[in-house]
Parts: C-alpha cells; structure tokens; sequence
C-alpha cells in the first residue's frame, strides 16, 4: 500500500539529464512511496529500449536542427518532445504498481481543465478518437515506472516530419499519416499553459491516492549518481551502439 507520495519536476530541457533524473528515482523510491515526475525535453526524438534508430526517424537530419536523440529504458515506439509536450513518470515498487490508478491520475487532471479524455488499450489516451498521450512501461526486479507524454501545444510538422512510421502501421490503423491520428490539448482548451496542466497534475495525484504529496527538488539527488547516468544516456554505445 502506498503511504507516501512524492512529486518532483524538472526545469532543464536537456533530455539525457532528465532521463538521468528517472533512471535515479526509480531506483530511490521507497517501498511505500509512489512518485510523480514532471519533465520537458527541447527537440528531442525518443526511440524505445529496442528500436532500430535508423528506420524509425531522420537522424541526419535531426542532427542538422541540433536536435537530441533519445533511446529510453522502456520498450514501445518513438515519440517527438518539443516544449509543447509535458512528460510524466509513476515510480512505484511492484507491489504498489496499478496502471489503473496511475492513468486515472492523467484522466483526473484532463477532467479538471473541462476536458473529457478516455483511456484505449494499455498504452494510449484519447479525445474523441485523437490521441494525445502515448504510455510506455518499465520493471526491473520490484522497481517500476510508468511514463508517458502529454501534447499541449506540440509542433505537429516536426513531429510528423522526423517521425518515419512504416506504410504498413499506418495503413493498419486506417490512416494517411502520424499527424492524422493525434491532437494537442490546447485545441480543447485555448489558452492552455503547461503550468496550468502541471497544477492539475498535482491536484489530481493528491485526490487519486488520497494523499498530500512531498515536493523533491532535483537539486536534492546525489550529483555524482547523476552525472554517471546522464553521461549513460548521452554516450554514444547507448545510442547507437545498443
């Protein structure tokens, strides 16, 4: 049973320090505790644990915008962030770990911006059909994590741009191109600031396990611990040569 719950989130937007922040939590999270982590990643492409880069986004040309890329610990697709898009974690122990209850805390903080959003499948959210969340999952031994993506105001030329998803994978899902099937949460709510969808985020984590939460700061975590793993994520054997 969880009986702590602690929030954290992060203000850089290098993306290998922020998978360094996840990749230290998940291993720190006591066993009653479950934490939420907020990030953003500047023009950055996510590719999953397994993925072939090449076949799954224009890296050269990705490299030419001085864009970052990303390989995660989990498995799933690749994922563009810009700072459109709001990044969250669940880090729990097994024994603790609900899908459930994590993704009602996402559907909760939707519901109070007057937005109304459903969950589809394990690994998706939807509005009215469009999806803007994707979900990804991790377990190692009892620790695990459970992260996703929130569009709020993502640039969806460059997403579809440097996304290369295959004929095949869209042609079975009965659309034309990645850009056709997603949508940003700004075109539900004008005006809406990723400020605004963090607070909700907060307010629905503390309703959903009826909790008041610990606030963390990055600036708390042993740096040396961070600097070995953001170097992890940076280095070229992760990236490429995994």
């Amino acid at each position: 049973m969880v009986k702590k719950i602690t929030y954290i989130e992060s203000k850089d937007t290098y993306p290998y320090q922020n998978l360094a922040v996840e990749e230290y939590l998940l291993y720190h999270c006591n066993k009653d505790e479950c934490i939420l982590y907020l990030w953003q990643n500047k023009n950055t492409v996510v590719i999953g644990r397994n993925q072939n880069i090449w076949k799954e986004c224009l890296v050269d040309k990705l490299r030419e915008e001085k864009g970052y890329l990303v390989r995660r610990l989990s498995g799933g697709g690749a994922v563009y962030h810009d700072l459109g898009n709001l990044n969250f974690t669940f880090l729990v122990r097994k024994e603790n770990y609900c899908v459930e209850q994590q993704l009602n805390v996402i559907l909760s903080a939707v519901k109070r911006l007057g937005i109304c959003a459903e969950s589809s499948g394990r690994n998706d959210i939807l509005i009215d059909g469009y999806k803007f969340s994707g979900n990804a999952f991790y377990e190692q031994g009892e620790y695990c994590y459970h992260h996703g993506t929130l569009m709020v105001n993502v640039d969806l030329r460059k997403l579809s741009f440097y996304l290369t998803v295959s004929k095949d994978k869209l042609k079975s899902k009965g659309i034309d191109s990645v850009k056709a099937r997603v949508t940003n949460l700004i075109n539900y709510k004008p005006g809406l600031s990723i400020e605004e969808v963090k607070k909700r985020l907060l307010e629905a984590f503390e309703e959903v396990y009826g909790l008041k939460a610990e606030v963390l700061q990055v600036e708390e975590l042993d740096k040396d611990e961070m600097k070995e793993r953001c170097r992890k994520f940076a280095s070229w054997d992760w990236i490429y040569g995994h």
